[in-house]
């Protein structure tokens, strides 16, 4: 993939007019009386937080035109940000409106309207919690499963209350045609939800595939081997990634994303995890024969065909989407010069150790191997990835290159930054976080 300016100014002009289409609409047609300007301006602020919380769902619906132009990554950490803006917004509404009328405590007055106080009274905390728990769940200690439900109840909840609010109050939307769009607006951001809950479920649950192997790659990171059931298989890009439920049905709160880790003209289809989540933990216990279901492929971490070489830098289990990439390359005989920069902690967590030396004499790669606490005889790379590590392992003349970047967070932030120091751009630079196993 490459980043590309031309195709990504239509989809932020296209996001932007629709976050600011709710004023538009509001201006349209009769207003109230005028109104003093915190007022007015607290009005505006709740437009635009209903407009970008209903966006959230489309930006998390797993639309595959919107990952090849931003990249897997960008959106979800736009999706991260704007979720902060939009919490923020929401809280500012009341604030602003009370601040500059305080009459306008009567909406939080049960004695008036005990359904619309309650409502109100529960969408701002609703909202914070929302943000709260999404940014910080692991401290939490938060089961990703129930966490991943709530979260999408929390967020359908403060957007039905807040378009529901904006119809009742009527001071922009008091036309018949300005609440129908409303209510149509909100019809399909909950068709949104159905269709990712219930429709994509039914589509994955016809083409099943079933546990052939479980194996251990090192001590704790495990590789499942699956086959398709009564169909033709999923066909991806190297570096692509789908969403796995394992059990005897896909209506299940225990969905995760994973990166192929096969080759994609192999046949095969390998996803290999370390055990560290609420759902990879338990990966050695599962029995071969289990039903497995994806939906997929996703993403767009994957070497464009058109680039002239590729540098990977990985640490630890981040090496699986490489790892698809270079399987590919043998596979399709791809002469395409390749470094792979691999950071782990020491030399027994180095997954797929032996299959990278094999690959590294059938293709044009050349591994680095940084290691935080090296063997007495190391000769290799020591330490973490930085600039001067960089400078000193990458060749002249891989400046035109794209570079894919994966693995924990602190290496992935150190890599960018240091990437950027030497001169790559932007544009040539990928990442992938995958935090919620």
């Amino acid at each position: 993939m490459k980043y590309n300016v031309a195709r990504v100014v239509p989809w932020v002009g296209g996001y932007a007019l629709l976050v600011l289409t709710p004023l538009m609409l509001a201006m349209i047609g009769a207003s109230p009386a005028p109104r003093s300007f915190l007022v007015e301006f607290g009005v505006g602020l709740g437009f635009v937080a209903i407009a970008l919380i209903g966006l959230q769902f489309v930006i998390t619906g797993r639309f595959r035109s919107i990952a090849p132009v931003f990249g897997g990554d960008v959106v979800l950490q736009f999706h991260r940000q704007i979720g902060i803006v939009a919490t923020v917004l929401i809280v500012a509404h009341p604030l602003l409106l009370v601040i500059g009328d305080p009459d306008y405590l009567e909406f939080l007055d049960p004695r008036v309207n005990l359904l619309r106080a309650l409502a109100l009274a529960a969408v701002v905390p609703a909202a914070v919690l929302l943000m709260v728990t999404s940014l910080w769940r692991e401290l939490f200690r938060l089961n990703y499963e129930w966490w991943r439900a709530g979260h999408g109840v929390l967020a359908l909840a403060v957007v039905f209350i807040g378009m529901v609010h904006g119809i009742q109050v009527g001071a922009y939307l008091g036309e018949f045609w300005k609440k129908g769009i409303w209510a149509g607006v909100l019809c399909g951001l909950m068709y949104l939800v159905i269709h990712t809950r219930v429709v994509r479920p039914a589509l994955m649950k016809r083409r099943p595939y079933q546990l052939v192997e479980v194996r251990r790659e090192v001590a704790d990171v495990f590789t499942l081997v699956l086959e398709p059931v009564e169909h033709v298989g999923m066909r991806f890009s190297a570096g692509q990634y789908a969403w796995m439920t394992v059990g005897s049905s896909p209506y299940s709160m225990q969905q995760h994303p994973f990166s192929f880790a096969s080759s994609a003209h192999s046949g095969e289809l390998t996803f290999t995890s370390k055990a560290v989540g609420d759902f990879t933990s338990s990966w050695d216990a599962i029995e071969p024969g289990e039903r497995v279901y994806l939906e997929g492929p996703f993403g767009a971490f994957t070497f464009d065909p058109t680039s002239e070489g590729a540098v990977f830098i990985v640490g630890g289990i981040g090496v699986t989407p490489a790892m698809s990439v270079l399987r590919t390359m043998r596979d399709t005989d791809d002469e395409r010069p390749v470094v792979l920069v691999y950071g782990n902690t020491d030399l027994d967590a180095v997954v797929f150790r032996d299959e990278l030396d094999e690959l590294a004499g059938q293709l044009d790669l050349d591994i680095v191997h940084v290691l935080e606490e090296p063997p007495g005889n190391w000769d290799g790379e020591s330490g973490f990835v930085d600039r001067d590590l960089l400078l000193r392992v990458l060749p002249a003349d891989c400046r035109t290159y794209e570079f894919f970047v994966c693995g924990p967070e602190p290496l992935m932030d150190a890599a960018e930054t240091a990437l950027r120091d030497i001169g790559v751009t932007w544009r040539q630079i990928y990442t992938e976080r995958f935090q919620i196993v």
